[in-house]
């Protein structure tokens, strides 16, 4: 199966390391993830990086859901992503940071890859709608944050 993936980006106008230590601590996720309500490291992380697991609890529009995830790129400064276990399983939400001048470039990409052909038809029948708002949501959670 092909996967389905949307990139999205936007810029913050604040240093790229502070960017970085914002969305890769776990203890601050749910101020900056659209619907996130609260996240537990699962085990006690050891190290920061990458192959540390995080239980994430949502909250979106009304129903609540837990996802497992796993972080598969951590590279301090510029790159930081994770893979869903449960939960949207297999599902990778990637984030890119470049300079731009006095700012960060915020690029986001969400890639899903259809465990059979059922799955990827209800994915394009169901698209996530929601993908392009969310992130829009956010960046400006992360302005935000980070221009207190």
């Amino acid at each position: 199966m092909r996967p389905v993936a949307f990139t999205f980006s936007g810029s913050v106008a604040v240093p790229m390391d502070r960017v970085f230590a914002l969305i890769s601590d776990p203890t601050r996720m749910a101020e900056w993830l659209p619907g996130c309500r609260s996240v537990t490291p699962t085990p006690a992380p050891q190290r920061k990086g990458k192959g540390d697991r995080h239980r994430i609890q949502y909250d979106r529009d009304g129903q609540r859901s837990e996802a497992e995830i796993e972080i598969i790129d951590y590279k301090p400064p510029d790159t930081y992503g994770w893979v869903e276990i449960s939960g949207r399983a297999q599902e990778k939400t990637l984030f890119a940071l470049a300079f731009q001048g006095g700012a960060t470039k915020v690029t986001m990409r969400d890639v899903w890859v259809p465990a059979n052909w059922r799955a990827w038809l209800l994915g394009q029948l169901l698209r996530r709608r929601s993908a392009g708002r969310t992130f829009n949501r956010l960046l400006q959670n992360l302005r935000k944050i980070l221009t207190r």
